[in-house]
């Protein structure tokens, strides 16, 4: 049993103060028989304490229904980390972020009468209350007084984000959410990032946190000041450039925030992982590598190395850091800034260099040594321990994925049917005078819907015209007579707007407007629309501020062939037919495949099949999609992910000091092939929206490149 504290510079554990050197590594985004790998890795590489969201989302996916399985073991989780000695910090919620579907909060709330999320709303509160008591009483033995490695809980997060929106109510809520956590934690301190309220500690996120520990102090003078969110990178979505964060950047960063007196640093991502199935948010990759120190397949990278010998650093002086409450500063003639720590028989010396020019004129020398820009030379009792610029390590790590020597056999296609070729036990439509959104029709069980309408063109109209949906979500495929006429191009808006007047002033595909410029002949035609989800949100501000309970995917608002509107009905079908059937499992031997790739090459809305032995390489293992184009893979009959090829060329990203690089390459192309899923003879299921060429696909295995 220990008792956890806490002072104005850190927290104590029985009394004795500790400096937190934090990672985060959420259970479902990795295999639990990657766990014990991925605690004694985070132990080796100086980290005492690791920090992991809840995912109300999918432990609960039916009310009612728990599941703490496989994936979803926290208490497995929980232990493991235990039995290395580690702390744990754990999110709670009930909102997380964390890029994951909803935001952490199960679909079905969504469905409940007068629910308004994230504010004052009894419906929402009650529900919220059931979850945390339930999941509390689950894990209260690994709490940190009943003698478990859970030393802090968070309520909410990053409430700032949209405290203006609810106003008074809003801040109701977050107090009561605070008090409902300290109830259920009882022991431990609760924390709030970027938001507040009374009774918990707020905490700090950003990818810099020492030039605002001041701030902090100031708002918060009993409060130790923690950092939760010391991002990595940045999160990589469809079409966008993935990103980077350089190894001395976060070192500087971190050394920079221990030297002004901060208590404890939460690296956001410790290791990524995998957004597996349907899991992540609008638009996330299927990867949340995030550039983490330990890569997404639980691999250390030059980084983890880099930042592990700062870790052994901190931990060796964690005494001298804090037998004070603050240190001494000084200005140096040469520009830096310094901070001694004491504790009476040695000092430890930061000398920071915050200059942030590139050039040799930015680096300073101080006596002997020369401290580069951006940069933190850490000395005990004048004895130089280490620059932060400078790689700590003879070796750097680096890797590549290397495609294994063999060809996936028995390769067979299946056509998924229009709508009105659907069987006749299948063909039963929802129908309605106009387009209404679908997530109410599919409950979020799958990404797809067909919506069916006739068009009716007559002569004056007949020829090129636009084709414009005023409200859609999120990527379409328009068929005229059972012909592709066109679909949704990458990128995509990653925040939008429900608003109409916002959705007019957008032209061009923004937002939730969509429109296609086709050739039509006069006459009555048939018109499909497959819409097909790309996740759901994560926050409100990806709706332009309407509560999350308003998110929606399909179409919803008119539709129109030459500003003309298409007058109805509309018939519905939620799903597809390989779905229904389950053609990815065990279904899928009773199906006719055919090995027609030659012949009908590039065929949209079809689904292959094929088998690969186990490979015998202990490394991890990855399929590469790089010819095909959008759609969803399974393995042995279990979701692997979303996959979409989109060219990294949108523009965006958090800005310095994360580096985005536009390119013609795939956002992602290669997609992470856990061991646990794998059995001596394999089966992939792929279904395919755009039509890619499925003779490409390769098992690969993630390679050290060494010199």
């Amino acid at each position: 049993m220990s008792a956890v504290s806490y002072d104005s510079r850190a927290l104590k554990l029985d009394g004795r103060r500790i400096l937190i050197l934090s990672g985060a590594i959420h259970y479902p985004r990795s295999t639990p028989d990657m766990w014990p790998s991925l605690m004694r890795l985070s132990r080796e590489g100086g980290i005492n304490t690791v920090e992991t969201y809840v995912f109300w989302n999918l432990h609960e996916r039916k009310r009612g229904v728990y599941d703490f399985s496989g994936r979803l073991d926290l208490p497995r989780f929980l232990g493991l980390a235990a039995e290395q000695g580690l702390n744990v910090i754990l999110r709670i919620g009930p909102y997380i972020c964390a890029e994951t579907g909803y935001g952490g909060f199960p679909f079905w709330l969504r469905e409940i009468p007068d629910i308004a999320m994230r504010t004052w709303n009894r419906p929402f509160m009650a529900e919220v209350e059931r979850w945390i008591r339930f999941l509390c009483g689950l894990i209260r033995p690994f709490f940190a007084p009943a003698g478990g490695p859970v030393i802090m809980v968070q309520a909410e997060n990053e409430y700032a984000n949209v405290a203006s929106a609810y106003g008074e109510e809003g801040r109701q809520y977050l107090d009561w959410c605070g008090r409902l956590m300290r109830e259920e934690a009882a022991g431990l301190p609760v924390i709030m990032c970027m938001g507040g309220t009374p009774g918990a500690l707020e905490t700090i996120n950003g990818f810099y946190a020492h030039d605002r520990i001041e701030e902090h102090r100031r708002r918060h003078p009993d409060q130790p000041a923690l950092w939760t969110e010391f991002y990595s990178a940045w999160y990589d979505t469809w079409g966008y450039p993935r990103h980077t964060r350089s190894a001395q950047d976060m070192a500087y960063a971190l050394a920079r925030f221990f030297a002004a007196g901060g208590a404890g640093a939460n690296y956001y991502m410790w290791h990524g992982g995998t957004n597996f199935g349907r899991e992540g948010m609008y638009l996330q990759t299927a990867s949340y590598d995030f550039d983490a120190p330990i890569d997404e397949h639980g691999k250390p990278t030059g980084k983890y190395c880099h930042l592990s010998n700062l870790h052994r650093i901190l931990q060796e002086n964690s005494s001298i850091l804090l037998a004070s409450d603050e240190p001494l500063k000084r200005q140096t003639d040469e520009g830096l800034v310094e901070y001694e720590w004491s504790d009476g028989s040695h000092n430890l010396v930061f000398r920071c260099n915050d200059s942030a020019g590139d050039g040799p004129a930015s680096a300073v020398s101080r006596g002997n040594a020369r401290i580069p820009p951006r940069s933190v030379s850490i000395m005990r009792d004048g004895e130089l321990l280490m620059n932060t610029a400078r790689a700590a390590v003879a070796r750097s790590v680096r890797r590549a994925m290397r495609p294994l020597n063999r060809v996936l056999s028995a390769l067979g296609g299946w056509d998924e049917p229009m709508p009105d070729a659907w069987p006749s036990a299948l063909r039963k439509p929802v129908i309605f005078k106009e387009p209404v959104e679908c997530l109410s029709l599919t409950q979020d069980d799958t990404d797809y819907a067909w919506y069916c309408a006739e068009l009716s063109v007559d002569g004056r109209r007949a020829g090129l015209g636009t084709l414009r949906f005023e409200a859609a979500a999120d990527v379409l495929y328009v068929f005229v007579d059972g012909k592709l006429k066109g679909c949704s191009l990458p990128p995509l808006p990653e925040n939008r707007s429900l608003h109409e007047s916002a959705r007019r002033n957008e032209g061009g595909g923004a937002g939730f407007r969509q429109e296609f410029s086709m050739k039509i002949a006069a006459g009555a035609h048939s018109l499909q629309v497959l819409c097909v989800s790309a996740g759901l949100i994560k926050g409100d501000w990806m709706l332009g501020g309407a509560n999350m309970a308003e998110e929606r995917k399909g179409l919803w608002g008119p539709v129109l062939w030459n500003d003309i509107p298409l007058p109805g009905p509309w018939r519905i079908h939620p799903g597809l037919v390989g779905e229904k059937f389950g053609i990815f499992g065990r279904a899928g031997h009773l199906i006719q495949w055919r090995n027609d790739l030659v012949r009908r090459p590039h065929t949209p809305l079809r689904w292959w099949r094929m088998f690969f032995r186990k490979p015998s390489q202990a490394e991890p293992l990855a399929l590469d999609l790089g010819t095909m184009g959008r759609g969803f893979v399974w393995v042995n009959g279990m979701p692997l992910c979303r996959y979409w090829l989109a060219q990294a060329l949108g523009e965006g990203g958090p800005g310095e000091p994360v580096v985005s690089t536009r390119s013609s390459e795939p956002t992602q192309r290669y997609y992470r092939l856990p061991a646990s899923m794998l059995e001596e003879e394999n089966t992939i299921v792929v279904f395919e929206e755009l039509g890619g060429n499925p003779s490409g696909i390769r098992v690969c295995v993630w390679d050290e490149i060494r010199p």
